[in-house]
């Protein structure tokens, strides 16, 4: 009954605030909604560390070769910053797909993550997305937290109290193990955290995997094969996907020329740049441009 009476109160409230396939903005702790009424195409989307919540219908995400699977009374939680592709795949006007999200706070999952008894022991891997059960306990979290938008006196004082009960259910989640690999700071998970952060941060320098490994701390070998493990891309596709990801942006949102796009994220050749955005985008830059620039659904 709670998590009916959850789903009656978020699609009443993007009803009445006309949410659909875009991100909406809830108010309390950063969460958003998304209704999606029909299945979609598959779609390019780069996460940041965020955990979702689907109460209705059903979605998919895919990495390399790793698909994520999450429906009703599922969640998912994105541990790092990565591009990956995604799809729902059932919705409809009488069911449609209702979801909610919140940004994932890393210095608060390091702050809580001594407090557990064995952190960073599971029986799955970790992996930078996964999905699992939502058990009543984070369910409970998150109605009480969608709630607190209309009640913003007491959000003063409960907001991060909810907040930090939920990261905490997310860190003792069976399908939380990235969160508590990266909270421990030598882990695999945790440098190779470390090494997309320096990927992002400068997505058009050039990459050699010798000095990736090395800042990992890591052979070669070891570290091709633990990045491919958690992301389920090779580093060298990881940048080539995020540089197309933001020439993206730039040409949508920022409208630049497709020369200029392709240089600021780090192509010298402009054909090459087109080439290989049309092959993942399906259209090539100069027509895509005219797109509106889409919003990261979760």
């Amino acid at each position: 009954m709670q998590a009916d009476e959850l789903i009656r109160k978020v699609v009443a409230f993007a009803d009445d605030h006309g949410a659909g396939g875009d991100p909406f903005p809830v108010g309390a702790g950063g969460m958003t909604l998304v209704r999606q009424r029909r299945p979609t195409l598959i779609y390019p989307i780069v996460y940041q560390p965020i955990f979702c919540l689907v109460l209705q219908g059903e979605k998919q995400t895919y990495l390399g070769s790793n698909t994520v699977r999450f429906g009703a009374m599922q969640s998912l939680i994105v541990g790092l910053d990565l591009p990956a592709q995604a799809r729902v795949v059932r919705a409809s006007q009488a069911e449609p797909y209702v979801a909610l999200a919140i940004p994932l706070d890393m210095a608060l999952i390091r702050e809580l993550a001594p407090e557990l008894d064995r952190p960073g022991k599971t029986s799955m891997a970790a992996r930078a997305v996964a999905s699992g059960r939502a058990d009543a306990a984070i369910v409970d979290a998150m109605r009480r937290l969608f709630e607190l938008a209309e009640m913003p006196e007491a959000g003063k004082v409960l907001l991060p109290l909810i907040l930090r009960e939920i990261h905490y259910w997310l860190l003792t989640a069976e399908h939380g193990a990235i969160l508590r690999q990266i909270s421990e700071q030598d882990s695999h998970a945790a440098r190779i955290a470390k090494v997309i952060a320096g990927i992002r941060w400068d997505i058009a320098a050039s990459l050699r995997v010798d000095d990736l490994a090395g800042e990992a701390g890591m052979s070669v070998s070891a570290f091709h094969a633990h990045f491919k493990d958690i992301t389920g891309t090779s580093p060298l596709q990881f940048q080539k996907q995020l540089r197309l990801m933001e020439a993206r942006r730039l040409l949508q949102a920022e409208k630049l020329s497709v020369s200029r796009a392709a240089f600021q994220v780090g192509y010298e050749s402009a054909t090459q740049f087109s080439r290989e955005y049309a092959r993942h985008f399906g259209l090539p830059p100069r027509a895509d441009k005219a797109n509106e620039p889409a919003q990261a659904a979760f």
